[in-house]
């Protein structure tokens, strides 16, 4: 164990921007007055403002700021230029930023500590804090039921081989990614974000890097990052909720097949239900409530028609256990809502 003073923390901040003129700056800003920051990558992915400009302004202005592109200016969204970003990172710790986010003072002090002290520590996750930029951004807020000064964060300080499951059972909260650190060679453990999901990248790769890593927590009473809550970001933009459930069933999908794959037995049966619920949740959605059936035999039928198109996991025992599990105790939508 080596002394804090003693440890030396090298970080490369990777910030993916789309249409975030007006905020790169103060993001860019916020990582540089870090001390433990030695490189900025933005990945320009493509945006309809003027944000390349701007990232091109601060690439000039400081030899810390590199700039990153896709192919031929393409816009291949947040898990692709976050990919970019880590692919070429050149330190050996890696941090996450949003374009219209920014950094507190002190961003990485706990991680510094942390990392000095637990030799077998592969990430750090803190709570990260709102902040609302424009009344129309509030509004929206507001009009989704959100509740304000919200603080994303783990309940509890939940020990790193725990860590997967109090996420994928829910009750303890959770992080975001723009309040967490990990060394790069986690990257060979849960490898990079999925590219075809077209929400839910960070949430379905935290929970491989969870299942393969030690987390570690740190402040999660008071935030090291705040995120922008305005018109124009994505978090507050009213979203088709068929679309979100679609894209939580993919991901649910991909990371079931993904932890058979490597072995994560311990995993699946969780990962099942929850699969098995978000399938019967789009179904709902559709209108395929099938009449006035009871409701056990309603679960049931919504359970048929997404496996259909999913034969494959019919020849799956996993699949027969869990489905009776849900059948019987379906858990409600405010318990669902308070998952990852």
């Amino acid at each position: 164990m080596l002394e804090t003073e003693d440890y030396t923390l090298e970080i490369s901040v990777i910030i993916p921007v789309y249409n975030a003129a007006a905020y790169v700056r103060q993001a860019v800003e916020s990582a540089l007055a870090q001390p433990e920051v030695r490189e900025v990558l933005l990945v320009e992915d493509g945006s309809p403002d003027n944000a390349l400009e701007v990232c091109q302004q601060l690439a000039a202005e400081d030899q810390r700021v590199i700039l990153l592109r896709h192919p031929n200016g393409e816009n291949r969204g947040p898990g692709a230029s976050r990919n970019l970003g880590m692919r070429n990172a050149r330190s050996p710790i890696l941090a996450f930023l949003d374009a219209d986010d920014y950094y507190l003072p002190g961003r990485f002090k706990l991680d510094k500590e942390i990392y000095a002290e637990n030799p077998l520590c592969d990430g750090v996750y803190h709570a990260i804090g709102m902040h609302i930029e424009d009344s129309e951004g509030l509004e929206r807020w507001n009009s989704a039921g959100k509740p304000p000064d919200l603080i994303k964060t783990m309940t509890a300080e939940i020990p790193p081989e725990k860590l997967a499951d109090a996420l994928l059972n829910g009750g303890y909260g959770h992080f975001s990614i723009d309040g967490l650190s990990i060394i790069k060679s986690v990257l060979e453990k849960a490898g990079l974000m999925r590219e075809d999901l077209p929400l839910h990248q960070d949430t379905e790769w935290i929970l491989r890097i969870a299942m393969t890593s030690q987390l570690f927590p740190g402040n999660l009473s008071e935030p090291v990052t705040r995120w922008r809550v305005h018109s124009q970001n994505r978090i507050s933009a009213p979203r088709n909720s068929l679309r979100k459930l679609d894209a939580r069933l993919r991901m649910w999908e991909g990371l079931y097949d993904w932890c058979r794959q490597k072995g994560l037995e311990q995993y699946r049966s969780t990962i099942m239900l929850r699969m098995i619920e978000n399938a019967a949740s789009k179904q709902r959605f559709e209108g395929k409530d099938r009449g006035k059936l009871n409701r056990r035999l309603l679960r049931v039928t919504h359970i048929a028609s997404w496996l259909l198109p999913h034969p494959r996991y019919a020849l799956d025992r996993c699949f027969w256990q869990t489905l009776g599990e849900f059948v019987s105790a379906q858990p409600t939508p405010v318990q669902e809502s308070k998952r990852l």
